[in-house]
């Protein structure tokens, strides 16, 4: 899905102020990723983890309203759950600021590391040309937004007896990659992991190639984690130019 063309900006523009009027429009679940991990359950399965979280945010919460605040949080998340569908994600929860997202990699790896980066680079189009000028015609603040990404094989564990109905979550390297990388991120800057890296540079699509990232320089002094194919490096974060 090529982003954005007018005529869906329109939309999302409308959307966005019905929803700073009338309340969230949405109905959004996470029911289809919990459909996924149920399928997983107790074994470990590739994904592409995406975290995406608004920058200062405990700012905003301190000095705004709170029935505003919390129409920001509403409206940027139900604008990110539309974006990921249409790139194959899955919304795995919703936490504070936050939005965690999960692309299924068990069968192409290369496409769910496409459909990621497409969606990260899609959610900063909406937020700069939609959400933004209706926030601003909206005397709300505008938002920018941090974001990582990362590669990895990821446990899905059940907590309780019931597969319907007790709380399913993930846990591994590469949910706990994708928040620290997210947490270095600068405003409005995409990162990813080093697996992403070599994963998207390896299928030699001219929309993904070399020249679309660079690579961080990290403090050794606070970023201790090593490389996977590399014990003896650090695991190094490239950030996707998105212009």
């Amino acid at each position: 899905m090529d982003f954005p063309a007018f005529g869906l900006q329109e939309q999302i523009r409308a959307r966005v102020t019905k929803t700073l009027k009338d309340g969230i429009q949405l109905n959004m679940s996470t029911e289809e990723s919990k459909k996924f991990l149920r399928r997983h359950v107790n074994s470990r399965t590739n994904l592409v983890i995406m975290i995406i979280d608004i920058n200062n945010s405990t700012e905003m919460s301190l000095t705004l309203p709170e029935f505003k605040f919390a129409l920001i949080l509403q409206t940027f998340a139900q604008e990110v759950t539309l974006i990921v569908s249409g790139y194959g994600g899955f919304i795995l929860k919703y936490e504070g600021d936050a939005v965690i997202v999960i692309f299924p990699a068990e069968y192409d790896r290369i496409q769910a590391c496409k459909n990621a980066l497409s969606c990260s680079r899609a959610v900063l189009e909406i937020i700069k040309n939609a959400i933004n000028p209706i926030f601003e015609e909206n005397t709300l603040p505008e938002i920018t937004v941090r974001t990582g990404l990362a590669f990895g094989p990821t446990l899905v564990v059940l907590y309780g007896k019931s597969l319907e109905k007790a709380h399913l979550d993930i846990t591994g390297s590469g949910i706990s990659l994708a928040a620290k990388i997210a947490s270095i991120a600068r405003p409005n800057q995409v990162l990813v992991g080093e697996l992403i890296y070599n994963i998207i540079v390896s299928s030699k699509d001219k929309d993904f190639e070399k020249s679309k990232f660079e690579e961080v320089r990290l403090d050794p002094m606070k970023w201790k984690y090593l490389s996977k194919s590399d014990p003896e490096s650090f695991y190094r974060v490239y950030q996707f130019l998105v212009d």
